[in-house]
């Protein structure tokens, strides 16, 4: 089976993704990413995939997933449910996030052999794993500066871990639908583009993406785990969140800023996604500011 291609979207104002994935509400997927991945899980058991390696894993588990590998986890408690929820630490990013030529400096040398060796995936025993992984749960509080100086020290700390070890073979290579993949890239990006345009919809995208609207539909589903709706509205919402922090404008123009031309509509969907109200996701972000 293919595995699916997944776009990953970053949080408004960060360079990688840090989380736990509970807060990830898709279901689990045979999938790959251009981003590498960390994935650090406490507690737990099930068959982990990567590549061609099938294999268990319980506590501690905490694997190195290299760009384009295909990968998944399917845990225990959740086999055969819809969604997968089980807690899990995970790290996403690009590897020039920090630069094209960051990790060629002298100084990362064991860190590019890692980078090197995650192309076929990284396992690692569970006493380093469970000093790394706590790492990493405290990252997902870190503020922006503060997380990326910990992700320099934490791949620092693995590259030093001497038996890890490879899951996918040596001659693991998969093949990828490059034209599918144009195509998801060429419409997220389009999103991007028109994101304050409030008549940027599903059909204005299937007409893009010249596919009739149920197929795209499912084909868009595919690539990002999301509906398009869903996906428009998690990036709208980011904008908004920067826009309430780095603005002084008010509720409505940033509610019109953001590509909606509803406000009760803006505030239900502000809610959803933040769990509080535009105005006091506002005073909130200030009171942080005067408290330290």
């Amino acid at each position: 089976m293919k595995p699916v291609f997944e776009q990953l979207i970053r949080p408004e104002g960060t360079s990688f993704r840090c989380f736990d994935r509970t807060e990830i509400r898709t279901p689990a997927k045979w999938h790959r990413h251009p981003e590498l991945e960390i994935t650090y899980v406490e507690r737990g058991s099930g068959t982990r995939i990567v590549g061609d390696n099938v294999s268990p894993y319980t506590n501690h588990d905490l694997v190195f997933i290299g760009p384009n590998l295909p990968h998944t986890w399917q845990s225990d408690q959740y086999l055969g449910k819809r969604f997968d929820r089980h807690p899990a630490a995970v790290i996403q990013f690009h590897l020039d996030f920090l630069g094209p030529t960051f990790f060629e400096l002298p100084e990362f040398a064991s860190i590019k052999s890692m980078l090197r060796r995650s192309q076929l995936g990284l396992w690692f025993p569970p006493e380093e794993a469970a000093q790394l992984g706590t790492i990493m749960i405290e990252m997902i509080h870190d503020d922006g500066p503060t997380r990326i100086l910990r992700l320099i020290s934490l791949l620092r700390q693995m590259s030093e871990v001497e038996s890890s070890l490879t899951l996918a073979s040596e001659g693991f290579s998969p093949r990828f639908d490059e034209r599918t993949e144009t195509r998801i890239q060429n419409i997220c990006q389009y999103i991007n583009q028109n994101l304050r345009d409030p008549e940027l919809d599903h059909l204005t995208l299937a007409e893009r993406a010249r596919m009739n609207p149920s197929a795209f539909s499912r084909f868009f589903k595919r690539s990002t785990g999301r509906t398009v709706t869903q996906y428009i509205n998690e990036l709208r919402i980011g904008l908004a969140c920067r826009l309430l922090v780095d603005t002084e404008d008010s509720i409505i123009d940033v509610c019109l800023e953001s590509g909606f031309n509803n406000v009760s509509n803006f505030n239900r969907r502000f809610r959803e996604l933040r769990g509080t109200t535009p105005r006091e996701y506002r005073r909130q972000f200030a009171a942080q500011l005067v408290a330290n």
